[in-house]
C-alpha cells in the first residue's frame, strides 16, 4: 500500500486517542501546516469528525479551511446536528452554499433546517435554482418520516429504455449519486414500475428491453411513513436501498441502509432519555437552565405522584399503628411492582417498534405477561411468605404478603403491558410508559392493594 501524503499506511490513526488529538491542537497553535496537512490527510471522515468534537471552534475552523470542500462536506455530514449547525453559523454564506452543493440532499436539506431563518433565506438567495427547489421540497416533510430521510438523487431510466440506454444513463449519473445499487424503471408518469441490480446489467444483452429485465416486486416506502417503520421494513427485507414514493406512486427519492443506522441510532437516543424521563435534545445540551427546564416537569410530576402514597397510607393509618411490622415491607411491595411493571412495558413497546400491534398478536402478549406474572407471583410470594414465617414465626402475616405480592404483581404486569398498547393508541410515543408513568402508577397501585389487603385482614382477624 503506497505512503499518503508521506505518511506510511500502518501508521493511520484508525482509532483517534487523547495524543493525537492533543498533537493536531498543538500543530495548529504552532502553525506547523505542513505537519498537519500530514496527520488529516490519511483520515477517514468520521475519525476527522471525532477529532473536531473535542477541539475549540477556533480550530474546527482552521482544520475544515485546511481540507477539500468535499472531504470538508463529509467531515460535516459525520457530526451531529448541533456541532453542524454551530460550524455552519461560523462560515461565511458562500462557504456553506459550497459545502451544501458538496452533501447528499438529505444532509443538506438537515443542515439548512438548522440555520437561523435568516442565514436560510441568504443562503437560499446564493443556491443555484433548482438546488433550492430541491432542499425547499425535502424540508417541508417531516423531518421522522421517510421524506424527511431520503435522498433525491437516484437513477431512473425511462420504461421503453434498453438495457445500452440505462447503462449510459447510470454512468452519466454515477458522480451524483453514492452508493448506487439499484436503478429504478418509471413510466412517462414518473411512476415506479420496477427495478435492476447495477450488477445485472452487465448479464443482459444490450438491446434487451428493461421492461422485461426488471424486477416489478418492489418493496416501496410511502414518502408519510414514519421512520422507525422504515427501518423495519429495511430489517425485514435485508434491503440495502428502498425507493420512496408519493400518493401517486411516483418515485421522489431513495432511502439508503446507512440512513437507517442513523435512525436507528436516533430512536433509542429517543428512547433511552424517555426511559430516563428526559428527552434526547438534553444529550447536546450545554446550558445548565435549558437541562434543569427540561428534566423539571418529569421530577415534578414524579414527586407529586408519589406524595399520593403519603395520602393512601394516611387513609390505613390505623392498620400501621396497629400493626407496625406492615411498614416493614412498603419498600419491597413497592419496588417490586416497580419492576415487574418496566419488565412488561418493555417487552410490549418493543413489539410496537417492530409493528406487530394487529389485535390477535397483541392480545397474545398481554395474555402471556399475565401468565408469567401468575407464575411470577406465586414464587415470589412462597419465597416472602417463607422469609416472614423464619423471621416473625406468624403464619397470617405470611399469609398476608404472599396474597398481596402475588396481586401487586399480577397487577402491575397488565398495567405495564397495557398502557403502552393504549399510548400507542392514542398517538403518543409509548416508549415513554416504560419510564416513569409505568413506576409511578405500580408504585401508587401497589401500595393501595397492599394496605387495603392489611386494613381488611386486621378488620378479620385483629
Amino acid at each position: 500500500m503506497p505512503d499518503v501524503a508521506g505518511v506510511p499506511y500502518d501508521a493511520r490513526m484508525t482509532v483517534v486517542r487523547p495524543e493525537d488529538v492533543a498533537r493536531v491542537r498543538e500543530l495548529i497553535e504552532s502553525g506547523d501546516l505542513a505537519a498537519l496537512d500530514a496527520i488529516l490527510e490519511p483520515l477517514h471522515a468520521a475519525d476527522l469528525a471525532d477529532i473536531l468534537r473535542t477541539l475549540e471552534r477556533s480550530a474546527q475552523i482552521a482544520i475544515l479551511q485546511r481540507i477539500d470542500t468535499d472531504r470538508a462536506a463529509d467531515v460535516l455530514t459525520e457530526l451531529d446536528q448541533q456541532s453542524g449547525q454551530s460550524l455552519l453559523l461560523l462560515l461565511s454564506d458562500r462557504d456553506v452554499v459550497d459545502l451544501l452543493g458538496e452533501m447528499p440532499s438529505d444532509d443538506a436539506a438537515d443542515m439548512m433546517s438548522t440555520l437561523p431563518p435568516e442565514k436560510t433565506e441568504r443562503i437560499g438567495a446564493l443556491l443555484p435554482d433548482d438546488d433550492r427547489r430541491e432542499l425547499e421540497g425535502l424540508m417541508k416533510f417531516d423531518e421522522d418520516t421517510a421524506g424527511g430521510i431520503m435522498e433525491v438523487e437516484r437513477v431512473a431510466v425511462p420504461l421503453h429504455a434498453t438495457v445500452q440506454d440505462a447503462i449510459n444513463i447510470v454512468r452519466a449519473g454515477a458522480d451524483d449519486v453514492e452508493n448506487l445499487q439499484k436503478i429504478y424503471v418509471v413510466d412517462e408518469r414518473g411512476e415506479l414500475r420496477g427495478q435492476l441490480n447495477v450488477l445485472d446489467l452487465i448479464m443482459q444483452r444490450a438491446a434487451t428491453p428493461v421492461a422485461d429485465a426488471m424486477d416489478t416486486a418492489v418493496i416501496r416506502v410511502p414518502v408519510d411513513m414514519d421512520q422507525e417503520q422504515v427501518a423495519n421494513l429495511f430489517g425485514k427485507y435485508d434491503a440495502f436501498t428502498l425507493p420512496v414514493v408519493d400518493a401517486a406512486g411516483v418515485l421522489v427519492g431513495r432511502i439508503t441502509v446507512d440512513d437507517i443506522i442513523d435512525v436507528m441510532e436516533e430512536e433509542a437516543t429517543e428512547d433511552i432519555a424517555l426511559l430516563a424521563g428526559t428527552t434526547e435534545d438534553e444529550l447536546g445540551e450545554t446550558s445548565v437552565l435549558r437541562v434543569s427546564r427540561t428534566r423539571l416537569p418529569w421530577l415534578v410530576a414524579a414527586m407529586l405522584g408519589e406524595a399520593l402514597n403519603a395520602v393512601v397510607m394516611s387513609h390505613h393509618r390505623t392498620a400501621l399503628e396497629t400493626f407496625v411490622v406492615l411498614a416493614f415491607f412498603i419498600p419491597l411491595i413497592v419496588a417490586t411492582a416497580g419492576n415487574v411493571g418496566i419488565q412488561s412495558s418493555v417487552v410490549v413497546v418493543r413489539e410496537i417498534a417492530l409493528g406487530h400491534v394487529d389485535l390477535r398478536h397483541v392480545g397474545r402478549r398481554v395474555l402471556r405477561e399475565l401468565t408469567v406474572a401468575l407464575a411470577n407471583g406465586v414464587v415470589l410470594g412462597a419465597i416472602l411468605f417463607c422469609v416472614v414465617w423464619l423471621w416473625q414465626r406468624n403464619v397470617g402475616l405470611g399469609g398476608l404478603l404472599f396474597v398481596s405480592l402475588f396481586c401487586v404483581v399480577l397487577v402491575a404486569a397488565f398495567m405495564g403491558a397495557s398502557v403502552p398498547l393504549l399510548l400507542n393508541r392514542w398517538k403518543v410515543d409509548p416508549a415513554i410508559a416504560a419510564g416513569p408513568f409505568v413506576t409511578l402508577s405500580n408504585d401508587i397501585v401497589g401500595l393501595a392493594i397492599y394496605l387495603s389487603l392489611a386494613s381488611a385482614y386486621l378488620a378479620r382477624f385483629g
